[in-house]
C-alpha cells in the first residue's frame, strides 16, 4: 500500500562524471513511473549544503519530506517504515535516523512539509557545510515538534567518507568543517536565543530556476 507513496529526488549540482547518463540507463522504468525523479542544474558552481538540500525538498511534491543525503542507504523499503512511523505517532515529530556511532547519517531527518515550509527549510546564510542538520532539528523542536531518535541499523548504513570529501567542491573556502561548524553553531544558536526561528525570511527556498529534468526539459517551478 505504500509503494505508490513514495518517490526519490535526486539532484544533480552539475556533476561532470556521465551521472545523467548512468542513470538514464539504468533507471529509465523508474523515472517514467515517477518513483525516481531527477534534476539537474548547473546553478550551483560552488558547493553548499543548506541550498543543496533545500533544493531537493522543495522540488520534492510528498507531505513526508526526508533528506537522504548520497552517501547515505535507504534500509529495506525505508519509505515505508519512516510512512509508517508518522502514521502512528500521535503527535507532529521530526525523526533521525541517526546511527550509534554516527557514521554520516546525522542529516536523515524526516518531517512533514508543513513545517518544513514553516520554519523556511535549512538556514541558507549558514556556511557552505556543518552544523545545517542540528539547526534544522533544533528550529522544529521550537516550535513545538516532538523530537524522535530510530537508531535502527537497517536505516541509517552510509559509504565511508571524510569531512574533507565533503568539502571537496567548495571553492574558495579558507577555513576547514570544523570551523564552519563552529561558526555555523554560533549564529544558529543567536537566531534561536534570539526567536528567529523561520529561515531565509520565509522566502520559498532553494534553488527554483535553471533546473531541467533527465530528458533535458527545463521544470517550471511552481
Amino acid at each position: 500500500m505504500f509503494s505508490h507513496l513514495v518517490d526519490f529526488v535526486l539532484v544533480d549540482f552539475g556533476s561532470t562524471d556521465g551521472l545523467r547518463e548512468w542513470v538514464a540507463k539504468n533507471f529509465e522504468p523508474d523515472i517514467r513511473s515517477g518513483y525516481l525523479k531527477y534534476f539537474y542544474t548547473d546553478r550551483m558552481p560552488s558547493w553548499h549544503c543548506p541550498t543543496a538540500k533545500n533544493t531537493s525538498h522543495v522540488w520534492a511534491r510528498g507531505e513526508i519530506l526526508v533528506n537522504l543525503d548520497c552517501d547515505n542507504f535507504t534500509g529495506p523499503n525505508g519509505g515505508k517504515f519512516l510512512i509508517q512511523q508518522f502514521v502512528d505517532s500521535s503527535d507532529d515529530i521530526v525523526i533521525q535516523q541517526l546511527s550509534d556511532k554516527d557514521e554520516g547519517s546525522y542529516g536523515r531527518i524526516s518531517m512533514r512539509r508543513e513545517f518544513f515550509n514553516l520554519i523556511g527549510g535549512y538556514d541558507q546564510s549558514l556556511e557552505a557545510m556543518g552544523y545545517q542538520d542540528v539547526d534544522l532539528m533544533e528550529r522544529l523542536k521550537a516550535i513545538g515538534l516532538r523530537y524522535v531518535h530510530i537508531p535502527d541499523p537497517r536505516y541509517n548504513r552510509t559509504v565511508p567518507n571524510t569531512h574533507e570529501d565533503g568539502c571537496a567542491n567548495i571553492l574558495g573556502e579558507k577555513v576547514n568543517w570544523w570551523q564552519m561548524d563552529y561558526n555555523n553553531f554560533i549564529a544558529s544558536k543567536r537566531n534561536i536565543d534570539e526567536g528567529r526561528l523561520v529561515a531565509n525570511k520565509g522566502q520559498t527556498c532553494g534553488i527554483q530556476q535553471g533546473i531541467f529534468d533527465i530528458y533535458g526539459k527545463e521544470q517550471l517551478f511552481a
